[in-house]
């Protein structure tokens, strides 16, 4: 579905009261810094929004906003945001993570959540892309389920690169494409998100643990590019990144889970997805389960009910009966 917002219609003394009510409403609750000039403020948004997903092009004459205590009590639903700025801006969070001062410059990505207040100010008025994504698609993906800080992604870096590549083909694309469609193109951007995320986790991460966190990141990244491998094991993997298969435990440990209960779980997310989501659409739930790596459909149907709590067919009938 594609939306667009204009203040340029409104009453010139509603129009920041009506822009929050909107970003609110699309992505989250933010205070106005200083109140421009309320007969020459304006500001739009453009884009797509598909299910929980959003991206949109952002156009504000507010320079400075805050993310309140209160604007976080106002938000009820979770999510993650990725902000390409294409003007100047300083990002600071302090409450509810690590205080950081976040410069960016133009062509950065910024990625954050609902859970943080920050302060941001633009050099002149605020214009920027921003994905936003439902937490249930990208927690999963992330190590602990969560972001331990807001982080700024340079947009010279390989990564960097590779997401406003990525970013820039979804703008073009996704309003060609039907609105389950849309979502699934979206929905395959949390991998390259989450590939960010783990990449700044191991570059700012101080301390003993920084060897271990980086060992276990470069093994998820090793079940990302085979997890449809059924030859994916604990001896495989250990091998491929030149550790031994105690060491691979070992990295696993701290969180009380095991290798193969990760990998187990990943292939369980990714079938529900494919099964509920317009990829599966015209596929069996078999051709599903082993296109992620299952090679037995016991195997997969016993983990399938213990982990989300009902068969895939329960899923799927559910998924049809949306449409």
């Amino acid at each position: 579905m594609q939306v667009r917002f204009s203040t340029d219609d409104l009453p010139p003394h509603d129009r920041v009261r009506f822009w929050c009510e909107y970003f609110a409403q699309r992505a989250h609750s933010i205070t106005p810094g200083e109140i421009p000039d309320s007969g020459s403020f304006r500001a739009e948004a453009s884009g797509s929004v598909a299910g929980e997903f959003a991206l949109l092009d952002i156009k504000s004459g507010l320079e400075r906003v805050q993310r309140t205590a209160a604007d976080v009590a106002k938000d009820k639903t979770e999510a993650f945001f990725v902000r390409r700025f294409r003007r100047s801006a300083i990002w600071r969070v302090a409450p509810g993570s690590v205080p950081v001062d976040l410069v960016h410059e133009p062509g950065d990505f910024c990625v954050s959540s609902t859970a943080w207040r920050f302060d941001e100010e633009s050099t002149g008025p605020a214009s920027f892309d921003m994905l936003v994504i439902p937490q249930a698609a990208l927690s999963p993906l992330l190590a602990g389920g969560r972001l331990a800080r807001p982080f700024r992604l340079p947009a010279a870096s390989p990564l960097g690169s590779l997401l406003g590549a990525a970013l820039d083909a979804a703008k073009a694309q996704v309003p060609l494409l039907a609105d389950e469609l849309g979502e699934a193109v979206l929905r395959n951007l949390c991998g390259l998100v989450a590939l960010s995320c783990g990449a700044s986790e191991e570059a700012t991460e101080q301390g003993p643990d920084s060897l271990r966190s980086a060992q276990l990141a470069a093994v998820k990244r090793h079940v990302d590019l085979h997890i449809a491998d059924p030859g994916l094991t604990p001896a495989s993997a250990a091998a491929a990144l030149g550790i031994s298969a105690r060491q691979l435990h070992r990295l696993f440990e701290p969180s009380g889970s095991t290798f193969a209960r990760y990998v187990l779980r990943q292939r369980l997310l990714l079938c529900r997805d494919t099964i509920a989501g317009a990829t599966g659409t015209g596929r069996s739930v078999v051709d599903i389960a082993f296109g992620w790596g299952f090679n037995s459909m016991a195997t997969f149907y016993r983990a399938f009910a213990s982990e989300f709590g009902s068969p895939p067919a329960v899923l799927r009938t559910g998924s049809r009966s949306g449409e």
